[in-house]
């Protein structure tokens, strides 16, 4: 009885720990990323509804008539929220280290945490971003199916844990080389084009779709819409191939992050 007394008990468990340290890290992430603005959360729906209507006004009238399945404000809102999903744990993970820095001094702040706050917080924000817009849509008379919201959330999911993946990658690159975020900025551009964001596959020719389908993306975007809405065309696209690709590059990022964690925190 005596020596239980003795037995320092932990106020919390290690995973009670660090689910507040995260929580932590996800609010500070919040006021970074928002806190500075007027408009604050609002901004969350106003970038990638700002890239719909300059995109939509320079290439809306033309390619609004390859998809007449799906309006094509929602169509490109669906394919560049997408799109944020896989970049934005990518460019998240490059300055998550540094970043919070300040914050590895202390013990329960692991240097792994960072890294899940940021990507928490890239998930969260655009998967709220794209319910709201749902929601809108709907109001305004827009008829989705609700039938396939498991194929929808997989198509989310996977997107996001192969961006957490690369975003792994990014973070060690980054560690090692200032001009990585440089690079992988110069990279990110291209996937807007090649991504099925602003058109449909069906619409390019046999050669042009198979190319694409090399890339995982396009088969999350493109089943996305398809979960929505069931008569669009999505083609040969699978959520087989995005899986393994996810499962390979989040793999690849954990080993390499785990090699390296200890210089990450040394920079």
């Amino acid at each position: 009885m005596v020596q239980d007394q003795l037995i320092a008990i932990p106020k919390h468990s290690a995973w009670r720990t660090q689910i507040l340290v995260i929580r932590a890290l996800l609010r500070r992430e919040a006021v970074t990323r928002f806190g500075k603005y007027r408009l604050g959360f609002i901004w969350m729906l106003l970038g990638p509804l700002l890239g719909v209507i300059v995109i939509g006004i320079i290439i809306g009238s033309f390619a609004a008539r390859s998809v007449p399945e799906i309006p094509y404000p929602f169509f490109l809102l669906n394919g560049m929220l997408l799109l944020k999903l896989l970049t934005g744990p990518m460019s998240a993970g490059i300055n998550a280290i540094g970043a919070n820095k300040g914050l590895l001094v202390y013990p329960s702040v692991r240097p792994l945490d960072p890294f899940i706050a940021r990507f928490l917080f890239e998930l969260l924000t655009t998967t709220l971003s794209f319910a709201v817009f749902c929601g809108i849509g709907a109001w305004l008379g827009m008829e989705f199916s609700m039938g396939n919201l498991q194929l929808l959330a997989a198509c989310f999911l996977l997107t996001w844990l192969l961006g957490c993946g690369l975003g792994l990658i990014c973070g060690v690159a980054a560690a090692y080389s200032n001009e990585t975020e440089k690079v992988v900025n110069v990279l990110q551009r291209p996937l807007l084009f090649v991504s099925a964001v602003l058109y449909p596959t069906h619409a390019l020719p046999e050669a042009a779709q198979n190319l694409l389908h090399y890339n995982p993306l396009v088969h999350t975007i493109e089943l996305s819409r398809k979960a929505l809405f069931p008569y669009y065309p999505a083609g040969d696209v699978n959520l087989h191939y995005p899986t393994v690709i996810a499962i390979v590059f989040l793999s690849f990022g954990i080993i390499l992050f785990r090699n390296h964690r200890f210089f990450l925190t040394k920079r």
